[in-house]
């Protein structure tokens, strides 16, 4: 997929030295409010935030703006099956500022489409398969006047995006704990690559460090 042809996309996340997003538990709280002061403003410059299901199940987030003045940006979920509650914060908080979409596959029932649509949800449909389809996904969304877009994972979409070579920066504060645990969610999930030169390589460009916190961002190289 040519660079014109989808939105840019930028992975962000804190995580800890050992690349955990969360505990065993499930505990996310890594950043500070340096950090969440950061993220917001990142948020204030790309035109949607997005993230997949377990995101919404987990934490049902609101996935608005703090800390800064803002127009406003779309909210994009990723939900094959659209199974998401419907009256999850991202459905019924402040849809005239944070437009939602939900992004599904092209098997799920018109009736339940409807149901989504009726709270003013709008639904995208991408690829028949037991997941979304990013490649034809992401030029509809071009197509829609989104040019950038902050994903927020959690480790199975970040792997989704990482395994067809979507991403185009990555930002990451690593935060000062160690946690452990296999079924810790990690930055990246999934298959993962076998070989290293399977793997897309980024460029380091920038370094923070404050306190007990670093922040790296890279770009595609």
């Amino acid at each position: 997929m040519k660079e014109n042809e989808k939105p840019c996309v930028i992975l962000s996340a804190a995580m800890t030295i050992d690349g955990k997003i969360a505990t065993t538990k499930g505990d996310s709280e890594l950043s500070d409010e340096t950090d969440w002061k950061e993220v917001h403003k990142l948020r204030t410059q790309v035109d949607a935030i997005m993230v997949g299901k377990n995101t919404i199940l987990k934490d049902n987030p609101k996935l608005h703006i703090k800390y800064y003045n803002h127009s406003g940006y779309y909210r994009i979920v990723l939900d094959s099956n659209l199974t998401i509650p419907i009256d999850s914060n991202v459905i019924s908080f402040r849809q005239e500022i944070y437009p939602t979409i939900i992004c599904t596959n092209e098997t799920v029932p018109m009736r339940r489409q409807q149901d989504y649509e009726e709270k003013g949800v709008k639904i995208i449909k991408a690829g028949n398969g037991s997941r979304v389809d990013l490649k034809k996904l992401l030029p509809i969304l071009k197509s829609s006047g989104i040019n950038s877009i902050l994903l927020e994972g959690g480790g199975n979409l970040n792997w989704s995006f990482i395994e067809n070579d979507l991403i185009d920066e990555v930002r990451i504060t690593i935060a000062p704990w160690i946690v452990g645990g296999m079924e810790a969610t990690s930055l990246v999930e999934g298959k993962g690559f076998g070989e290293i030169d399977q793997a897309p390589r980024f460029e380091l460009f920038d370094v923070k460090a404050r306190t007990d916190y670093v922040t790296l961002r890279y770009k595609r190289k």
